[in-house]
């Protein structure tokens, strides 16, 4: 996977909405599952953040304007959603609680742990298949049995897997990052 560049994105050919794609979609998406609990409706805000994006072509100065613009238009999107009532499992205090989301003027402390999630999402993909559906599936709460009984495997496959993916990411991850991880997502 190449290197997130700024030059080749405001290009907004191909390799554009690929390294969009590659760097933000699974991080996106886990964001906006945050805010609006369905998966579906999660991967249309995005998705309409990203064409929106594409339509508009807006040029950003640099990576951190990127993301700052991506959270914040996935953020937006899933509060109208909220707010079409299309979302109905949302309590009403979460319209409340993502509305006082705001950015610093150097774009870090509130896309901190979306950052995390992107990383994280990065390393995912470079897993190997099987080992990747393990590890999603873990991430998704569930447990050694119940993964071993959807994938058809052996329980004693799933902690294999599951411990490869989590050595995979200790290599990968800095350590900064993999504290937080194991933070936000209280996997072990």
């Amino acid at each position: 996977m190449r290197q997130l560049s700024i030059d080749v994105i405001t290009r907004w050919d191909t390799d554009a909405a690929t390294m969009l794609y590659e760097h933000f979609y699974g991080a996106l998406v886990s964001y906006a599952m945050r805010i609006l609990q369905e998966k579906e409706s999660a991967e249309d805000a995005v998705q309409d953040t990203m064409a929106a994006l594409w339509e508009k072509k807006i040029i950003l100065p640099n990576n951190a304007a990127l993301k700052a613009y991506l959270y914040n238009s996935v953020r937006n999107n899933c509060l109208n959603l909220i707010r079409q009532q299309k979302i109905k499992r949302v309590a009403p205090h979460t319209i409340s609680e993502y509305e006082e989301y705001k950015l610093t003027e150097n774009h870090e402390e509130q896309v901190f742990s979306e950052e995390v999630y992107r990383q994280l999402f990065l390393m995912i993909d470079q897993m190997p298949p099987r080992q990747r559906e393990v590890f999603l599936m873990v991430m998704e709460g569930k447990k050694n049995r119940e993964i071993a009984q959807a994938l058809d495997m052996a329980s004693e496959t799933v902690r294999t897997n599951k411990k490869r993916a989590m050595a995979f990411l200790k290599k990968n991850l800095d350590n900064e990052t993999l504290a937080l991880l194991f933070v936000l997502l209280e996997v072990y």
